[in-house]
C-alpha cells in the first residue's frame, strides 16, 4: 500500500478564513442586517409619517441591500473549496455549517423571487420567508462561529 508521507501541521490546509475575507464578509452580512432592517422600517412603519412624500432612504437602502447581497454571494462562494468541502471533509461544524449553507441559498434565491417573481401569494410568501431566515442569519452566523471556536479550542488545533 502506498501512503502518502505525512505533512508537518504547518503545512496542512485549514479551514480556518484569512482575517481580511473575515472582516469583509462579516461586514457583509452588518450591511445587510442594517439595510434590510432600514427598509423594513421604512416600509412599514415610518409609512403614516410619510404618506405623501416618501423617504429617500427606502430606494437607497435597497440598492446598499442589493449590492451587499451580491457581493456576499460571491465570497460565499469562493469559500466553497477552501473553507466548506474542506470542513466537511474533515467531519468539522457539519451541521452549523449546513445550516449557514442553507440560509445564505434561501436569502439568495427568496431575494432573487423578490425582484422577479409575480403573483400576490407567491411574492407574500417569498417576502416573509427572506425576512424570516434573513433575521436569523446573524444569530446563526454567529453560532457557527462559536461552535468553530469552541471546537479548535478543544483540540487545539485547525
Amino acid at each position: 500500500m502506498n501512503k502518502a508521507p505525512k505533512r508537518p501541521s504547518h503545512l496542512l490546509p485549514t479551514i480556518r478564513i484569512g482575517d481580511k475575507r473575515r472582516r469583509l464578509i462579516y461586514a457583509l452580512f452588518a450591511i445587510l442586517l442594517i439595510s434590510g432592517s432600514v427598509w423594513l422600517y421604512l416600509h412599514f412603519f415610518a409609512g403614516a409619517e410619510m404618506a405623501f412624500t416618501p423617504s429617500p432612504l427606502l430606494p437607497w437602502s435597497m440598492k446598499v441591500h442589493g449590492a451587499a447581497a451580491l457581493l456576499l454571494t460571491y465570497f460565499a462562494g469562493s469559500l466553497l473549496y477552501s473553507h466548506i468541502l474542506h470542513a466537511w471533509h474533515i467531519r468539522r461544524n457539519r451541521w452549523s455549517g449546513s445550516v449557514i449553507a442553507v440560509s445564505c441559498s434561501l436569502l439568495a434565491l427568496t431575494g432573487y423571487g423578490l425582484y422577479y417573481f409575480d403573483g400576490e401569494q407567491l411574492r407574500q410568501s417569498t417576502e416573509w420567508l427572506h425576512w424570516m431566515v434573513g433575521g436569523i442569519a446573524l444569530p446563526v452566523l454567529y453560532w457557527h462561529i462559536r461552535m468553530g471556536r469552541r471546537r479548535k479550542s478543544q483540540n487545539g488545533s485547525i
